[in-house]
């Protein structure tokens, strides 16, 4: 097996490989905007197991800015790991993580992690590369009447001109928390490059007439709310007053809950916090220094204040 970077193979091999695996890919026009804008990604964007000229196996490995109880660092994320359907157990993938791994050293990062669902083989190879899950991620649902809007309260879709303020919500938001809390200000500016219809999830909350919160929703995927954001308690009830009134057959539901703030919030407002369901986060250390067990810790995840909203899934 070669492991080989995005420009050492033909990127139809590479669209074909995530077809194959995910049912979807970016082509090589997509990668080239991506790859302009996007400081996450590393200079080879992505690495592949070839083998007798088969692209079999694939990972992008990222530089992700994370605040830990040492304080803010960068780690190592994994994202899009796959290999191809017919090549399923002869370990190419965990010999690519393997060799990003070796790239993480050489980059002088001592953390690997990665987003994944325990319902998927994959999470059974992270497990034997010694990856742990940081903590549990939660969901919430309630049974609700349809209500008045709270005056003085009022959605509307996000426009290209918040993005900043987004950020700034964000930021005041987390600032006592762990985890992925440090957000590239561009975050949703990428975002927008790689999907053009990216913000088309989002909300701004207004309270007469100012932004004072911002979430997400995705009702066609049975999520009313996720990543409520306001740091205000009294916007915070109110953004998810305004979510309740639209909430389909009178049920509301959360997604993706992780920092004990968050479920103190929603189990205030009558929600049952249930979990952990199968999404999850992982990580291993790359370096004697630090011990893979102690992660949880470091990231806030035995203390409640880990924190990963969807905006920053990898």
């Amino acid at each position: 097996m070669r492991v080989r970077t995005y420009d050492e193979i033909d990127p139809l091999a590479a669209f074909r490989l995530g077809v194959v695996s995910f049912g979807s890919a970016w082509d090589e026009a997509k990668v080239r905007r991506v790859r302009a804008h996007d400081r996450t990604y590393l200079e080879e964007f992505a690495l592949y197991a070839e083998e007798r000229g088969r692209v079999l196996a694939q990972v992008v490995p990222r530089r992700l800015a994370v605040r830990t109880t040492n304080g803010v660092e960068e780690v190592g994320g994994l994202a899009a790991v796959c290999s191809h359907p017919g090549v399923w157990g002869r370990g190419f993938a965990r010999r690519l993580i393997e060799a990003t791994h070796d790239r993480f050293r050489e980059l002088g990062l001592s953390v690997s992690a990665l987003t994944t669902s325990r319902n998927i083989r994959g999470y059974g190879v992270y497990a034997k590369l010694g990856y742990v899950d940081l903590a549990p991620f939660q969901q919430a649902i309630r049974q609700v009447t349809r209500r008045m809007a709270p005056k003085g309260y009022r959605l509307r879709a996000v426009r290209r001109s918040d993005m900043s303020t987004i950020h700034r919500l964000y930021r005041t938001q987390t600032r006592r928390m762990l985890g992925w809390t440090e957000r590239p200000e561009r975050a949703l500016e990428w975002g927008v490059i790689r999907t053009r219809d990216y913000l088309e999830k989002y909300r701004i909350v207004l309270r007469d007439g100012q932004a004072v919160g911002y979430l997400r929703t995705r009702p066609h995927d049975g999520i009313t709310m996720e990543e409520v954001v306001a740091p205000n308690p009294q916007d915070f009830r109110a953004a998810v007053a305004l979510m309740e009134a639209k909430a389909e057959a009178g049920i509301a539901t959360v997604n993706w809950i992780t920092a004990r703030s968050d479920v103190t919030r929603f189990r205030s407002l009558g929600y049952t916090v249930d979990g952990p369901f199968p999404d999850t986060t992982m990580a291993v250390s790359l370096v004697k220094e630090i011990r893979t067990t102690d992660l949880p810790r470091r990231f806030g995840g035995t203390t409640g204040k880990f924190v990963q909203y969807p905006t920053d899934d990898f």
